[in-house]
């Protein structure tokens, strides 16, 4: 009989928590204690592309709209981004990365390069590679569960159908 903990050992979400745990642990020790890992998502989405709107660097990262405004708020708070009215609708604003998140970035970038090798390190090269490709299909299909849910918000289920 298996112990408790060899049994979450083969359940996928609790190895994807623990994962997520390792990766927080390692990004506060080798990265930065003080930007996160999603604030980090933000400043490498800026620094590559310039004066884009909030909706749209949500998407670029993967954060939804609250955890986007949020994060946003904190670095403009601590002068790393910037808002600027969009000139050709100014009912918009547009995001840029201040020269002090600009620093930021560049700074952090090659320890996140780092952090992320370490994080895979006990793997082959072709197990990494297998690791992301893996990964990359959960969240592609993810991305197409939730647009299909959008689409029929039931999910093709009978809500009102007499249980069995």
């Amino acid at each position: 009989m298996s112990t408790s903990h060899e049994d979450l050992r083969r359940h996928p979400g609790h190895l994807i928590r623990r994962a997520q745990q390792v990766h927080y642990w390692l990004w506060n020790a080798e990265v930065s204690p003080e930007v996160t890992s999603p604030q980090f998502a933000v400043l490498y989405a800026l620094r590559a592309e310039k004066n884009i709107d909030q909706k749209t660097l949500g998407e670029r990262v993967s954060l939804d709209r609250s955890t986007t405004a949020e994060v946003v708020a904190r670095l403009k708070a601590r002068g790393l981004v910037q808002r600027i009215r969009d000139p050709k609708d100014a009912r918009r604003n547009l995001l840029r990365l201040t020269p002090a998140g600009l620093r930021t970035a560049e700074r952090l970038i090659p320890r996140a390069v780092r952090m992320n090798r370490l994080l895979v390190s006990v793997l082959s090269e072709c197990e990494q590679a297998e690791l992301l490709r893996m990964l990359n299909l959960v969240v592609h299909a993810d991305e197409r569960l939730r647009r299909q849910r959008q689409a029929d918000p039931n999910g093709g289920r009978d809500d009102h159908a007499e249980a069995g």
